[in-house]
């Protein structure tokens, strides 16, 4: 195995392991120890600094991964890339922290009257962004040098469970929620500067500030694509984030903790889909660049197919195990289980859609991918303020499922008129009325007094079923040979 394909597995891995601590986190630990104001701020300062770093990024990321092998020397300076990147980073920062700062008034005037606890704390944004953007930045180093396994360790597993020890410290009363948002903060710094670390330990690059050394003859070229990336990326991060911004100024900052929660547990709905997109992305940029159209579709197919199935089961199982899942849960979050229907139905589309996004973004039409990230953008906030306005908390939930029906439907619609590319058949619709028929069955089963007996019987019984019939219909001939193939060993052992 190749030293990409080892990081690739364990990227995986410690993603798996980040899940499980986020599911701690914001699941369990926030909702029992903070109360709904403080545990909103928290996602709403998150979601904020997301958005701020990406804006100040100006397009880095992108440009790192894709132009530093121009730029690379035997003498590690890299012709003076390093310190200009640095020189655009800081440079980006300070711009939109002095937008930030002028639009204070205006910003205070949307969240006084619903968030007021926001704005005891808005200017911790300011070095909570700044970490959040070296961390984003840096991180395109070590890419670029494929040196991924730490810098994925940091922000799934580190950081995460910084995280849950700063939980228990409020817990146990060593330190206040303020002191709590300094200690969120400096966490970020932490990770941010382990990162360096590695950099500076991998003596593969040197920090030396000589812009004179700088070679401008790609400048213009990598600054158009800079402004590209900026214009793909942060609108696409803006529509992300919108949901719980909005829902900050136009409902109030207790909903926006709620609301996290129920957007992270259907956030697993599409944890299938990170694995697969790290093998198949390259291979559909290999198949840009041989022009075989035919793989592309074949690949197109059995990913949106696969994805579909798994995405569709998983949504199924948090479906049916409400009621178990709302024994965890506070009253008030209880109350609002409504909201994961729709999250759950937004990610479950959008895996569906498939690597329409990345076949687009590999393909020679690549600069469409951001006018659809665009348009996303502007019909999230559109739709999330007239169903917020109308629903509340709810309505933000169904603005981002008819937000990302309509993303994927433009991305499904440009492929097949450009290059006849659709993965959808009659095995789709397979899925939907398998899916509905174990969702009926799975609500149905009687309820067993021991939660945990219930979960495992509900879950087992419906697994068994849904992928019974999928192999039984021969829905996916990924999923059959499988099945197939441990079948016979099975049989070859007992024989």
């Amino acid at each position: 195995m190749g030293i990409i394909q080892k990081q690739a597995v364990k990227n995986t891995i410690l993603s798996y392991i980040g899940l499980v601590l986020g599911y701690i986190n914001i699941i369990i630990l926030f909702p029992l120890y903070f109360s709904l104001e403080q545990f909103g701020l928290i996602q709403l300062i998150q979601s904020i600094s997301v958005v701020y770093a990406q804006f100040s990024a100006f397009g880095l990321v992108n440009i790192i991964i894709r132009y530093f092998p121009f730029f690379k020397t035997e003498d590690r300076k890299h012709q003076g890339f390093v310190s200009w990147v640095t020189l655009i980073m800081f440079a980006g920062f300070f711009l939109i922290t002095l937008i930030y700062i002028v639009f204070k008034p205006l910003i205070i005037d949307a969240y006084i009257e619903k968030s007021r606890i926001f704005i005891e704390y808005y200017y911790v944004l300011i070095p909570l962004s700044l970490f959040t953007l070296i961390f984003n930045v840096f991180e395109s180093f070590v890419r670029s040098i494929h040196k991924t396994v730490f810098a994925a360790f940091l922000k799934d597993v580190m950081f995460r469970l910084l995280t849950t020890a700063g939980i228990f410290l409020v817990f146990f009363k060593i330190i206040t929620f303020p002191q709590f948002v300094i200690y969120y903060v400096l966490s970020n710094a932490f990770i941010a500067i382990l990162l360096i670390s590695q950099i500076i330990y991998s003596k593969q690059f040197r920090f030396i500030i000589d812009y004179n050394s700088i070679k401008f003859k790609k400048v213009g070229e990598i600054l158009k694509y800079g402004m590209f990336t900026l214009l793909a990326g942060s609108s696409y991060f803006f529509a992300q984030n919108i949901d719980k911004i909005m829902l900050g100024s136009m409902v109030g900052i207790e909903i926006v903790g709620i609301y996290s929660v129920f957007l992270y547990i259907g956030t697993v709905v599409i944890f299938p889909a990170r694995s697969m997109y790290r093998i198949t992305v390259p291979i559909v940029a290999d198949c840009w660049k041989n022009n075989d159209i035919e793989q592309i579709r074949n690949i197109y197919r059995r990913t949106s197919l696969l994805l579909m199935i798994f995405g569709s089961i998983i949504y199924i199982g948090i479906f049916i195990n409400k009621d178990n899942i709302s024994y965890f849960l506070k009253p008030e979050y209880r109350a609002n289980f409504i909201f994961y229907y729709f999250l759950g139905l937004s990610f479950l589309i959008d895996m569906t859609g498939g690597m329409n996004s990345d076949i687009i973004n590999t393909s020679p039409k690549y600069k469409f991918d951001a006018l659809f990230n665009l348009i996303y953008m502007v019909l999230c906030v559109i739709l999330a303020y007239i169903f917020i306005k109308i629903f509340g908390g709810l309505g933000a939930a169904i603005a981002i499922a008819l937000s990302m029906f309509v993303f994927n439907f433009i991305k499904w619609a440009f492929l097949f008129r450009s290059y006849g590319l659709q993965p959808f058949n009659r095995k789709n619709l397979s899925v939907i009325l398998i899916s509905l028929i174990t969702l009926i069955i799975g609500l149905y089963i009687p309820l067993i007094n021991n939660i945990y007996a219930d979960i495992l019987v509900r879950s087992s019984v419906v697994a068994v079923i849904y992928f019974g019939l999928v192999i039984l219909l021969k829905v996916s001939d990924d999923i059959t040979e499988k099945y197939h193939k441990y079948k016979n060993k099975l049989l070859l052992r007992g024989s």
